[in-house]
């Protein structure tokens, strides 16, 4: 069980003296229970400016760091901001040829002795603010509840140490530092560098350290519960990028299937035929014709693209498809075994959510047909070019995988998060929030699903103890027919702080024209079923089924 240190009896006791001592007003006084107050704010936040971090702060090889600003935001009122200390610092890289990790940490007047890290996006390289809400990605609707800072959270993110100016995207990777930064160690010395400030303006660590990211940010978040366990309490990771290698490798198969074949791609309206020919066939198959298709396994046993075959023609129309099109489909739909295994043992990725609902552009294809606009290409040719084949003239049109298996197996190694070991983060009592969506063509639930399986077969039925993954119909990365709000960090907050794990959590629909419509959020493999009656818009009327 994890010791939780008093800020509270730290403050009352040394927070005079250690001030009187550095040449500071004292830290910080006590308001109540479960909040510290920083007295004389304005010269506190002040005093951080220039603060230099030794080597020695963080555990992971850096040259230290320092702050290159400290401001104190007022408290607006309209918005909800309460006061707090904007600080931008960098660690410096071991390798001076490495890029610096630029952060930003918001340290709130009023402080409830908590932090919430902010995990990254895409390539990183652009400082991540720690204002936003959480899960760091996603809407805004007030389901989600109100940004971490605004409730008194310390807040803080970073640019993962991969910001290379003019730089070509992805060019960092040429830097081994820099690599390893993007792969899972910036994740280490950001943390520790904020929890360095943290104890100088407080007086003290917090109680309870989260962290919370979606996407690359979901990856980080398991890098947290993989490697770094001792250091978190919490971890909420959405639609988590587990597997990069093998992500780039499915990505550039369907790729190659849609824009290196002739006639493989589908236009827009070809697009929109496929989505709708799904959702006829599959919404209804939950009980509640609403747009969502819960039942996703039982789609892919009522639904057939052969249905949409253009009879005797070679190209087909907005009507029906070709036998490329067709093909292209059938790609994505598909499992793709690799010839060599990657790390963990994970064999392949697949299939992707093409004929369960998903969208197919602008993730898939794009809407004119131009291969390098697509989502695919701008996301996998940085990574062959500069990941794989380590050459800026590399071709992405070219690859064959099968000629860089050494290299493939080194980065998938480095860089995935596929190890079922969280054994420290679970010693320590540490609580995981997974949630993913079942259209979303970028992490396909099946690969989510897969990791969840390997925990599950690791810890056994105690695996609830400690995690609990949720899938959410409908929903994509980021977006979709189903943009679930919900409050993820005051749920992992009680699971962690009082031993109360989410009890039938509920979903907020925040797309706009379906905005205030609830389902159930139902824990892997289950999945919302209508009742039978009622509004099919209210989640009560829904249970979470098996079958």
């Amino acid at each position: 069980m994890k010791r939780h240190i008093s800020v509270t009896a730290f403050t009352a006791l040394t927070a005079a003296g250690l001030g009187m001592l550095q040449g500071f007003p004292p830290a910080a006084a006590a308001l109540g229970p479960d909040r510290t107050v920083v007295a004389h704010a304005a010269k506190r936040c002040a005093s951080l400016a220039e603060f230099r971090m030794a080597a020695a702060d963080i555990g992971l090889p850096t040259r230290g760091g320092r702050i290159d600003s400290a401001t104190l935001n007022r408290a607006d009122p309209a918005s909800g901001r309460p006061e707090f200390c904007l600080v931008r610092g960098k660690v410096h890289s071991f390798d001076t040829k490495a890029p610096d990790i630029n952060f930003q940490i918001n340290l709130p007047t009023s402080w409830n002795r908590k932090s919430v890290q902010f995990g990254g996006a895409g390539f990183n390289g652009t400082v991540i603010t720690g204002l936003g809400v959480a899960p760091g990605f996603g809407n805004t609707d007030p389901a989600q509840g109100q940004p971490p800072i605004d409730r008194g959270y310390a807040t803080f993110g970073s640019d993962g140490g991969t910001s290379v100016g003019a730089g070509a995207v992805g060019s960092f990777a040429s830097n081994e530092e820099a690599l390893a930064n993007w792969s899972g160690q910036s994740v280490k010395r950001t943390r520790d560098a904020a929890i360095t400030v943290l104890k100088r303006y407080y007086g003290g660590r917090p109680d309870e350290q989260y962290h919370v990211g979606a996407s690359k940010g979901g990856h980080e978040g398991l890098v947290a519960a993989q490697r770094y366990g001792d250091d978190y309490d919490g971890i909420i990771a959405y639609y988590p990028a587990i597997a990069n290698q093998a992500m780039v490798l499915g990505y550039h198969r369907m790729w190659q299937q849609a824009y290196g074949s002739p006639g493989g791609y589908l236009n827009p309206a070809e697009q929109r035929l496929v989505s709708d020919a799904v959702h006829s066939t599959c919404d209804g198959l939950d009980g509640a014709a609403d747009g969502v298709i819960s039942h996703v396994r039982g789609c892919d046993g009522a639904f057939s693209v052969d249905a949409l075959r253009c009879p005797d023609v070679i190209d087909g129309s907005d009507a029906c498809l070709s036998p490329a099109q067709i093909q292209t489909l059938r790609t994505a739909a598909s499992r793709f075994t690799f010839a060599f295994p990657m790390a963990n043992g994970v064999t392949g990725i697949g299939p992707f959510p093409v004929l369960r609902g998903a969208e197919l552009a602008p993730l898939l294809l794009d809407g004119a047909g131009k291969a390098e606009a697509a989502v695919y290409y701008n996301l996998i040719d940085p990574e062959i070019r500069y990941f794989i084949e380590q050459n800026a003239d590399g071709s992405t049109a070219n690859f064959d995988y099968l000629k860089y298996r050494k290299r493939i197996r080194e980065l998938s190694r480095l860089i995935d998060t596929t190890d079922p070991d969280m054994d420290r983060f679970v010693r320590r009592g540490g609580k995981l929030i997974i949630l993913q969506g079942t259209t979303d063509m970028l992490v396909p639930e099946t690969l989510t699903d897969a990791y969840y399986e390997r925990m599950a077969d690791r810890y056994g039925p105690s695996i609830r103890r400690s995690v609990r993954y949720y899938v959410q119909p409908g929903f994509g990365h980021g977006t979709g027919r189903f943009d679930p709000a919900w409050d993820s960090l005051t749920a992992l907050d009680a699971w962690t702080t009082r031993n109360t794990p989410p009890a039938d959590p509920v979903a907020t629909d925040a797309n706009p024209a379906t905005h205030g419509r609830t389902l159930p959020l139902c824990e892997y493999p289950l999945w919302p079923k209508y009742k039978g009656r009622g509004d099919i818009d209210q989640a009560g009327n829904f249970t979470c089924a098996d079958r």
